[in-house]
């Protein structure tokens, strides 16, 4: 739930976004939503470090593309097996990437006020906060929405007691929508793009 300013404001711990992104916090009254995804070190909240940002914009059944955000972080954090077997993201991978302070700068420039949309969002949430925090030392005051919340209303608007498959390739299939390159932030910002045109518009 994300109450309106005037009572975040009054939150204990409330912390505004600095004068750059002071409009985050404003109403957001257009049509666009930024579909987001971040590969990370470890499947932890806490403790996964960055490795990948990626970002689009959706706008109507339109995915803008070629304004994409797709960053790779420069990062000597030690990659959980599991992880590197997900997303393939070895240390040599990164080593012409960017800080991890410019990708959350750039995120954040990209995203504005935007309502941000994806596949388990609240992972991508947390570890983007916790960038946030020690940086810019704010949150995200965006509106968040989850693709597979989106899914299960709708299909258990029709029957209420379907056995749902809420896997990623789950979704995809059930919608008919191409799984592009698997666990690269970009392809999954993609494939998670147009499973919420999908949704929205079908």
């Amino acid at each position: 739930m994300k109450f309106p300013l005037w009572l975040r404001r009054r939150l204990p711990g409330y912390r505004p976004p600095p004068p750059r992104w002071a409009h985050m916090e404003e109403p957001y009254l257009g049509d666009e939503v930024v579909v987001v995804d971040c590969e990370t070190s470890q499947f932890d909240r806490r403790k996964g470090q960055l490795l990948s940002l990626a970002a689009v914009v959706v706008s109507g059944q339109n995915i803008q593309l070629s304004e994409a955000l797709d960053v790779t972080v420069d990062s000597d954090a030690r990659t959980d097996p599991d992880a590197v077997r997900v997303h393939y993201l070895r240390r040599e991978d990164r080593r012409h990437g960017v800080a991890a302070a410019e990708a959350i700068e750039r995120f954040l420039d990209f995203v504005g006020n935007r309502p941000i949309c994806g596949f388990y969002i609240e992972y991508d949430r947390a570890i983007l906060n916790r960038y946030i925090r020690e940086y810019y030392d704010f949150e995200l005051p965006n509106d968040f929405i989850e693709v597979s919340e989106l899914y299960v209303r709708q299909k258990r608007r029709y029957i209420p007691e379907v056995n749902l498959d809420l896997t990623f390739e789950g979704l995809a299939k059930d919608l008919a929508v191409p799984v592009i390159e698997r666990h690269t932030a970009l392809g999954d910002v993609i494939s998670t793009a147009l499973m919420y045109i999908k949704l929205r518009h079908f």
